[in-house]
């Protein structure tokens, strides 16, 4: 946590102090509607605030003000999660370092409960509420919990400076998480805020909060991109189509990671509170990976790229012409399944114009690419081309799940803005990605029409890469569906990894 105060960063000594600092953020969260998450940003702009308000600008609880605030947001949702879905996470440095024998596994302290420390108390105490219960030096692990479904919210104990380290993790997995500081820390026989971690536990449970799994939306989108279920819901059936590449538009189908058939799957659960995917929404999902595959089928011959996933790219495997058919053909196909679903007749138009509107726009940022192919490309001109060819496949995804779910009037707008910057993210980070010389990709255009090296090139694209993953997180600020915004701050984390 970078903030602008020179003082050193510390928990207040006296309970009065901390209790106004906790008060006080509270009551920020409820005069400014705050929901969760924020970015680390936006909070260290509300604790300054919080901190001004109170007099304590220099006092050096710059970070202390950030945990309390980030607290208060959770406060409003923390309910929500199941109690044996919340992890109590207990540092090792609580232990007392000359009496403690217990010993270690690859998760952490096995405690004896000797009494010579306060953990078996703390321990207890969870358990009672139903909160399992973790004492590790390192919270590498929790990420994957939360992924899989495991656990859903973190209540943490740690100083404030392994806080500060843990807290670019906790935002870019959208992990709910209370922290509890240590009042006396020192890595050995430390002390925690005993009265609020105790209150923090016997948070109640309410109304679960509808917040898919990554981890349990991948197994029905594995099964729908196999070959017995791509031959169901295809319809190949032709007498006189013997010579039709079957196998092979199976084969891409089934390659990739289909991030945007799970982003519709998601947002999808999210606004219609579903806990499981219906079948209703199998066509829908295909027909999105339908027109990405197309669009790559076609954008490799245009581009003469020989390999895709490791392999012969189709045009190369089949031929340009049988290539192009097989494209046309998915485009076909995904026209087809959104027609036949079964949901409204309106939902169904609304999805066709919104399918249509983004296969029209990346063929204009296909003849903008064309256009620009001869001679230096700006990164104005990359950003233009990502706009027109990355983003409308990640609107149409969220549009689409959003329509299924009868959502997309009120959230339309705010998924407009949020794939703009995501796309445009994705593929900046997609194009840092290459280690070879690619004539397509923001770091070669950038090297060749500024006449700089490759590593001054890279760098002038990441920043760019960072203000556009730094959009996207913006355009979230005013969403009030906690759910909603949790999931769409974990797509930013999981599919916009830091260079």
């Amino acid at each position: 946590m970078n903030t602008p105060s020179l003082q050193t960063q510390r928990v207040p000594p006296d309970s009065q102090t901390r209790l106004l600092i906790r008060d006080t953020a509270r009551q920020i969260v409820a005069e400014a509607r705050l929901v969760p998450p924020l970015t680390l940003a936006q909070l260290q702009q509300q604790a300054s605030q919080l901190l001004k308000r109170l007099q304590l600008a220099d006092a050096g609880f710059d970070h202390y003000a950030i945990i309390l605030l980030n607290n208060a947001l959770w406060e409003t949702v923390f309910s929500a999660f199941p109690r044996d879905q919340r992890l109590l996470l207990l540092p090792v440095c609580l232990r007392n370092h000359g009496r403690c024998h217990a010993p270690h596994d690859d998760m952490g302290l096995l405690c004896q409960d000797c009494g010579a420390c306060r953990i078996p108390a703390f321990t207890k105490a969870a358990e009672s509420h139903g909160i399992p219960v973790l004492v590790s030096e390192s919270s590498s692990s929790v990420s994957e919990w939360v992924e899989q479904g495991a656990i859903q919210a973190v209540i943490g104990v740690s100083c404030l400076e392994s806080m500060e380290k843990t807290f670019p993790a906790i935002f870019r997995n959208g992990i709910p998480g209370i922290g509890v500081p240590l009042l006396v820390d020192g890595c050995r026989d430390t002390v925690p805020d005993a009265d609020l971690l105790l209150e923090v536990l016997s948070v109640p449970e309410t109304e679960p909060l509808s917040l898919p799994v990554s981890h349990d939306l991948r197994k029905p989108l594995d099964r729908l991109f196999q070959t017995e279920s791509l031959s169901r819901l295809l319809e190949f059936a032709n007498g006189r189509a013997d010579r039709f590449p079957k196998d092979e538009v199976i084969w891409i189908l089934t390659q990739g990671r289909h991030y945007r058939p799970l982003l519709a799957a998601a947002i999808f659960l999210v606004l219609s509170r579903r806990t499981a995917l219906p079948e209703f929404l199998e066509p829908v999902l295909l027909a999105i990976e339908c027109f990405h595959k197309a669009s790559l089928i076609h954008d490799d011959i245009e581009d003469a790229d020989p390999i895709r996933y490791g392999e012969p790219t189709l045009h190369v495997k089949i031929g340009v012409a049988a290539a192009l058919n097989a494209g046309d053909f998915l485009l076909g196909e995904g026209y087809r399944l959104l027609a036949r679903t079964e949901l409204s007749a309106d939902q169904r138009v609304a999805m066709l114009a919104e399918a249509a509107r983004a296969h029209r726009e990346l063929t204009l940022g296909q003849s903008l690419e064309f256009e620009s192919a001869d001679k230096p490309r700006s990164l104005e001109t990359c950003l233009e081309i990502a706009r027109l060819k990355t983003v409308p496949a990640f609107r149409a995804a969220l549009l689409l799940g959003a329509i299924a779910a009868g959502g997309i009037t009120e959230y339309r707008e705010l998924l407009e803005a949020f794939s703009e910057s995501f796309g445009v993210a994705f593929q900046l980070r997609d194009d840092l990605d290459d280690e070879a010389p690619n004539p397509a990709s923001a770091v070669d255009c950038v090297m060749q029409s500024r006449s700089i090296s490759r590593d001054d090139a890279r760098r002038i694209v990441v920043e760019c890469y960072l203000d556009y993953r730094s959009r996207a997180y913006a355009t979230l600020e005013p969403l009030a569906n906690p759910a909603l915004k949790i999931l769409l701050y974990r797509l930013i984390g999981k599919v916009l990894n830091d260079v």
